[in-house]
């Protein structure tokens, strides 16, 4: 049993801890029986005191008790200790439980008596060395595995609250050790343990094996409640609707949902210091697709397009063709203006270019500009109008796919399928980085064999090195953090790599020593993506709260939006809501983004209510799947569970808002 060993350490961070009276009350009373004397008489005498015992004629008991004690001294001390506990005599019991623990011998000679004692004292003192002395005897004495129920009992009891104690200081594999330990399986235990762990997976299979066992029905309504959670943490939809049935059957008479309350919540310390470090050394499918919208080029309408148009006809010698040529020039002069603007400004005056004869460019440059700022719902019509206006244009078919992927709407699989095999199988404008995106974002197993072009550009370095992070190389001497190091983003991205030469130690020292921790406008004004990549890096070391994010002078809107979602996770949670208001109201500026950052800020400042509403209106101005989930949360806590399946359709990935057990923690210690 691995958790002997951290025992002593553990004892010392814990000094109080509340013991039951009744713990007591629920064990068998240790009485002894000897089998043989060798005075007859004294074992007529100590038996006849087990009869009063039995009868609750303690005091007659305890007096012959006395007398036993010369001959027959652990059993008739213990016997005695019960009686004075049962008298409401617990410091003389303590003395007399202390005699038989004082004399070691007895742990070989009576050990019934010396482990009864032990316990005991362990029970009344709350002293843990009782404790470690128990644990070291059931780890180490193979003979008890032989002995009576009552020294398994106390063996249980013990472990039990061994587990409990790893379980306050969140050593979760002790305390599945502990519980391993036990002569019985506490599974509905184990199960929520693994789920504090986040092994779903493990908790999941658990909970299976649990619902098809028989059980009286309180205990299989708290069985139903977990699995359900389970069910929704793993975005097993199915089953989850299964074990709604199943505790739609018990309806009338299920309780487990009011003490055992769903609640949503803002995943503020959702991941480790080691876990944050992960997500930035290697990308999720939300960073991916942030790195994609950072690195992708804007359009001019250069020679490419002006080839493109000829073939359509559209570039001619004709005067309406030369005013075409001559718009297309004016709007360069006006995007090159707007692309040097805070990325919020930015997308205000490129949908001032926006009109009726506006070219496919036009449409995907603001689509770009809207994802650059967290906006995807936008961006996707906007890459829809640029692809259906420039439909050979792969740019423009792969980023309208891979935008309808991440919203998770739009695209029929018809015409999905068509985009994709366009992007495959015919040539057109941008076909080589259309088909290395989509083995990147679409289709891993698809391969690109077009030759390769426009090397020196950043967007393909960019490509060539999210390829190789894919594939776990080693990134330290890539050639886009040696060329363009010198972009914000660049930089940071150079930082957090692992030189070959460097120890661990080395490396978080270099790290800690090189990352800016005064902020400034090259990491809060160029691009959300650079902001949140900086947090988590700043997150991963540990010193995300000891950094000022305050850049005196800058109210940009693109600052402020930044300087809202570091407040969030920083706890000033009204100071966050005040900065998206002043966003919302002086910029115009509101998309599902930041409204799910409301929606967090709401919910940490205990303003559920106003969260409710804000999730209400993402579903209504979005049609946001993700709050589809979250009604249904609210739903089956209401148990209000037909309707509440009607909104469990999509898988659940939002990185903000999570949903748990209120009380979970104290339910699992009292199993």
């Amino acid at each position: 049993m691995k958790f002997v060993y951290k025992i002593v350490s553990i004892f010392l961070l814990i000094n109080t801890i509340s013991y039951a009276n009744d713990i007591l009350k629920s064990q068998p009373q240790i009485i002894f029986e000897l089998d043989k004397f060798d005075e007859l008489e004294i074992s007529n005498e100590f038996n006849k005191a087990v009869l009063l015992f039995n009868k609750e004629r303690y005091l007659e008991a305890y007096k012959i008790f006395n007398k036993t004690k010369i001959a027959y001294e652990a059993p008739s001390l213990l016997n005695m200790a019960i009686i004075l506990l049962n008298e409401n005599q617990k410091e003389k019991a303590i003395e007399l439980f202390s005699k038989i623990y004082s004399k070691k011998s007895n742990l070989l000679n009576e050990p019934y008596a010396f482990i009864a004692s032990c316990y005991y004292l362990f029970s009344l003192t709350s002293d843990d060395k009782y404790m470690i002395d128990l644990v070291t005897i059931f780890q180490n004495s193979d003979k008890l595995k032989n002995q009576s129920e009552i020294i398994k009992n106390i063996k249980d009891i013990i472990l039990k609250e061994l587990s409990n104690r790893y379980l306050i200081i969140k050593d979760y594999d002790n305390a599945l050790g502990a519980l391993n330990a036990m002569s019985y399986s506490l599974d509905l235990k184990k199960a929520m343990i693994y789920i504090k762990q986040n092994n779903f997976l493990r908790a999941d299979k658990v909970l299976n094996k649990l619902i098809k066992e028989d059980f009286e029905e309180d205990i299989l309504d708290d069985i139903y409640w977990i699995s359900l959670f389970v069910d929704l943490k793993l975005n097993k939809l199915d089953d989850a609707k299964e074990t709604l049935e199943l505790i739609s059957k018990r309806k009338e008479n299920y309780k487990t949902h009011l003490k055992l309350p769903f609640e949503i919540y803002f995943k503020k310390d959702l991941y480790s210091e080691s876990d944050y470090l992960k997500s930035v050394l290697k990308f999720d499918d939300n960073r991916k697709i942030d790195y994609l919208y950072y690195f992708v080029p804007f359009i001019f309408s250069d020679t490419k397009e002006l080839m493109y148009d000829t073939v359509k006809g559209m570039v001619t010698k004709d005067r309406s063709s030369l005013e075409n040529l001559e718009a297309m020039f004016n709007y360069n002069i006006k995007f090159i203006k707007a692309i040097r603007l805070d990325p919020i400004l930015r997308i205000k005056e490129l949908k001032k270019e926006i009109n009726e004869n506006s070219k496919a460019y036009t449409f995907y440059n603001l689509a770009l500009a809207y994802g650059q700022v967290q906006d995807f719902t936008n961006a996707y019509k906007n890459f829809e109008k640029a692809y259906k206006l420039s439909p050979g244009n792969k740019l423009y078919a792969i980023m309208y796919l891979i935008t309808s992927n991440k919203i998770k709407q739009g695209i029929d699989n018809k015409q999905k399928e068509l985009i994709k095999n366009r992007i495959k199988n015919e040539k057109g404008m941008y076909s080589y980085f259309a088909k290395e995106l989509y083995s990147l974002y679409v289709d891993i197993s698809f391969e690109n064999d077009e030759e390769s072009y426009l090397e020196d550009t950043i967007f393909f370095k960019a490509i060539d090195f999210l390829k190789n992070l894919e594939n776990n190389e080693y990134m330290a001497n890539h050639i886009l953090l040696k060329e363009w190091d010198k972009d914000p983003f660049v930089y940071l991205l150079k930082l957090v790599q692992q030189k070959k030469s460097e120890s661990d130690y080395e490396y978080f020292s270099r790290m800690q020593d090189t990352i800016p921790t005064n902020t400034n406008n090259n990491f809060l004004n160029s691009s959300i993506l650079t902001s949140m990549y900086y947090i988590d890096i700043l997150k991963s070391l540990g010193i995300f709260n000891k950094i000022n994010y305050q850049v005196y002078g800058d109210e940009s809107p693109i600052y402020l939006l930044t300087k809202a979602y570091a407040n969030l996770y920083l706890g000033k949670t009204e100071e966050s809501i005040k900065i998206l208001n002043i966003i919302k109201n002086n910029y115009k500026f509101e998309n599902r983004f930041t409204m799910y950052l409301f929606v967090s800020s709401y919910l940490e400042s205990g303003r559920r209510e106003e969260a409710s509403i804000q999730i209400s209106l993402i579903k209504a101005f979005y049609k946001d799947t993700d709050t589809d989930f979250l009604t249904a949360i609210q739903l089956i806590q209401q148990l209000n569970i037909n309707a509440a399946k009607q909104f469990l359709d999509r898988a659940y990935d939002n990185p903000y808002i999570s949903f748990d057990i209120i009380d979970f923690d104290e339910f699992m210690l009292s199993l």
